[in-house]
């Protein structure tokens, strides 16, 4: 079995006179990565290596998320990710080494959210269409494939093991 986690970078600052690959987290996005990462470590849900697209923003999330787990996830930038289309994406997930088994990809909409949509094949009802329906900053879907290889990734053929985001985290601290 392979998991894939399809982390969208937290809530970051407006992209308005500034160059959108240098926008930051804001206190909120911060707060929100810490929160999501908390809820995975808690479902013993973790990746042994985290890939991102190396914008600030997608890069913060990924320091965040590794700062929160008990145990030491590898971290990597791939500057690919950063505009990637779904089918960038799907042939970067299927080029992922096999000697990791659960990795996460730390990136950006629309591609993330889409590649997500594509790859689910099954889980919960409930859950696909709050994936399909919006992919918001900080959401997370950890997909599941009964593959043995990477490359052997194809569209429908995940099973979505979980969907999360921020929001439904703070409902739940209410």
């Amino acid at each position: 079995m392979r998991r894939l986690f399809l982390i969208r970078h937290a809530k970051a600052e407006p992209s308005v006179g500034r160059d959108d690959y240098e926008r930051r987290l804001t206190d909120r996005g911060r707060a929100d990565a810490r929160r999501v990462a908390a809820a995975l470590a808690a479902r013993k849900m973790l990746p042994d290596l985290l890939v991102h697209s190396g914008a600030a923003r997608a890069k913060e999330t990924a320091e965040i998320f590794a700062a929160e787990w008990p145990r030491r996830v590898e971290l990597m930038e791939e500057a690919g990710l950063y505009d990637a289309t779904e089918t960038m994406l799907l042939a970067r997930t299927r080029a992922l080494p096999d000697a990791r088994r659960r990795v996460g990809l730390v990136g950006h909409n629309p591609g993330l959210g889409e590649l997500a949509t594509a790859l689910t094949g099954s889980g919960a009802e409930p859950e696909m269409r709050r994936l399909a329906a919006k992919y918001p900053t900080g959401a997370i879907a950890a997909l599941d494939f009964s593959v043995h290889r990477w490359q052997d990734v194809e569209r429908k053929s995940a099973m979505l093991a979980l969907y999360l985001t921020p929001a439904e985290l703070e409902a739940d601290a209410d």
